[in-house]
């Protein structure tokens, strides 16, 4: 049966959180550490669902295929997070921009990294500057474990990563994002997870977040005006 035809599972919505919660559909073509690490954000009236990678199955168009695969209300929403570290030369770009213009097309939104998820993490702990010049993956990951003393993304040790830190995250991360002319292929450092982030904050009203997120949603609420 083709994903067209295929009827979308539904995802059994909290029963610790409010009836009328958001839900947030997310794929990602890392395994590990951006689940582990919106599982960790519990919060009211939005719910944030990290569909796994299955079977090894990370190029873009699988993640696209997975957050389809999932039933959305009127008010959720559908995202991919993908890494660009392998994927921005050869063929492979071919592949991430079809799927990001199917994905803009079905109504999912989507988050790039340059070169990875990781400088999203790094972005908790240093400024835009001090990331600028990270040149893969394998950089991130060895400037975290300098960060921080130790970093195994299967494990993610998320005292490392509290909710105090995600508004300067978003911060630092919006300030790179604002050099890349072109969103969709990246020619420096950023990471569009803010965005995420945002969406996830303009979803649910001031008394449901905590309260190291209230300068974030002013934020919005004075750009809204």
């Amino acid at each position: 049966m083709s994903l067209l035809n295929r009827k979308p599972r539904p995802i059994k919505r909290d029963r610790e959180f409010l009836r009328d919660d958001r839900l947030i559909i997310v794929g990602c073509d890392d395994t590990y550490a951006p689940k582990q690490y919106f599982d960790a954000f519990r919060l009211r009236g939005v719910q944030v669902h990290v569909a796994e990678t299955q079977d090894g199955q990370s190029s873009a168009q699988h993640v696209l295929n997975r957050v389809l695969e999932i039933e959305v209300n009127e008010d959720d929403e559908r995202w991919m997070i993908l890494d660009t570290d392998h994927c921005l030369k050869d063929q492979h770009f071919q592949g991430i921009i079809e799927a990001i213009t199917d994905a803009r097309q079905r109504g999912v939104q989507v988050a790039l990294s340059r070169p990875c998820f990781e400088l999203w993490l790094l972005l908790h702990h240093l400024a835009p500057d001090d990331v600028k010049g990270i040149a893969d993956a394998t950089e991130a990951e060895k400037r975290l474990r300098e960060v921080l003393g130790s970093y195994n993304k299967t494990k993610l040790d998320m005292t490392k990563f509290l909710v105090q830190s995600v508004p300067s995250a978003c911060r630092g991360a919006e300030e790179l994002d604002a050099t890349v002319k072109v969103k969709e292929r990246p020619e420096s450092n950023t990471s569009q997870v803010y965005r995420l982030w945002k969406s996830i904050i303009g979803k649910a009203s001031p008394n449901q977040l905590p309260k190291a997120l209230w300068p974030l949603r002013d934020e919005l609420a004075r750009r809204e005006l």
